[in-house]
């Protein structure tokens, strides 16, 4: 008993101790309290990492490595008269027999993506606005690292001739390399070009949709600022805005902004008929900032393979202008 009083009385003011030994112990008090909320706060924060990396291995196995497809049933159209102009259908879509578990789970799934030697490789999702998953988790829940994600104006789930000219991925960049924490590995800038050889070990990466897989040619990679007031002359390129080349966004000027700005010229040549995917996350250079890694889909007929011989760093790139931004 002698003990626990010792105790309460070393570090709770008591009645008759000087302003000195108050004030000692008020602040011993505060202290182990702020430190308390720190532990919890750390607590939630591994806890929550150890969640997402098994709910993304659980995502993983439901993903099967074999893809098929489900069986469904066709009609047959009646014989057209031959004085009747026959118009060919296209065949019904047939979703993936992967995604069954995942659907089920969240009908807002989208496909899954797969950059190779990162963490990316995970379902990503797709809603009628870019804000839900920004703060939510695969299951709707409330969680920081958020989800990856499909810009809501882009059309990937369809016939190719209905698709989107370039589909816009979204994730954050997490520290713990989850979502697109580990894209930084293709960040190549004029004061270090080290990942220069990680890109030539890994120039693509796949996006399997809902009824198809595609593989991407990695053409452009880059750090951009994307508030106006972030430039001398308050012009940015957008490039999240690029999601159909038309009007004052068309392909030339696409092309023209990406090629100036990329870390390395890659080599892989495309064109405005072919189909692209830009995945964006957040960059540290300084606030507001993004990392962009843009992709151009293989071809029908075309091998996968890239000849990365033929890519060289770019002496040239184009970088925000750091100096200004950074006295600001």
């Amino acid at each position: 008993m002698a003990d626990k009083k010792s105790f309460i009385s070393e570090f709770i003011p008591q009645k008759g101790d000087s302003a000195q030994a108050v004030t000692r112990k008020t602040v011993t008090l505060i202290a182990t309290a702020v430190l308390l909320v720190a532990l919890v706060i750390l607590a939630v924060y591994f806890i929550g990492i150890a969640k997402n990396r098994q709910s993304k291995k659980d995502r993983q196995q439901a993903f099967a490595d074999d893809i098929t497809v489900i069986t469904q049933a066709t009609t047959t159209e009646p014989p057209q008269e031959e004085d009747e102009t026959v118009t060919t259908a296209p065949p019904p879509l047939v979703m993936l027999d992967a995604f069954n578990d995942l659907k089920a789970q969240n009908p807002d799934t989208a496909g899954w993506i797969k950059v190779p030697n990162t963490e990316v490789n995970d379902v990503v999702v797709q809603t009628d606005n870019n804000d839900f998953y920004i703060d939510k988790d695969f299951n709707g829940n409330r969680n920081k690292a958020g989800h990856i994600f499909v810009d809501y104006r882009c059309v990937i789930n369809d016939y190719d001739f209905n698709q989107t000219d370039n589909v816009i991925v979204y994730g954050h960049n997490q520290a713990d390399n989850s979502m697109f924490g580990s894209l930084k590995k293709y960040k190549v800038k004029k004061d270090n070009t080290r990942n220069f050889s990680f890109y030539q070990e890994n120039p693509t990466f796949t996006y399997t949709s809902l009824y198809g897989e595609y593989t991407y040619k990695i053409i452009a990679m880059f750090v951009i600022e994307v508030l106006p007031e972030q430039t001398r002359d308050g012009v940015i390129f957008d490039y999240h805005n690029y999601v159909n080349f038309v009007g004052e966004r068309n392909f030339d000027k696409f092309k023209e902004n990406i090629m100036a700005r990329t870390g390395i010229n890659t080599g892989v040549d495309f064109d405005e008929n072919d189909k692209y995917m830009t995945l964006s996350t957040c960059s540290n250079e300084f606030d507001q900032s993004r990392f962009v890694v843009i992709g151009r889909r293989v071809r029908d007929g075309e091998s996968p393979e890239v000849d990365t011989s033929l890519a060289e760093i770019n002496t040239d790139m184009l970088e925000p202008d750091y100096s200004y931004i950074y006295s600001r």
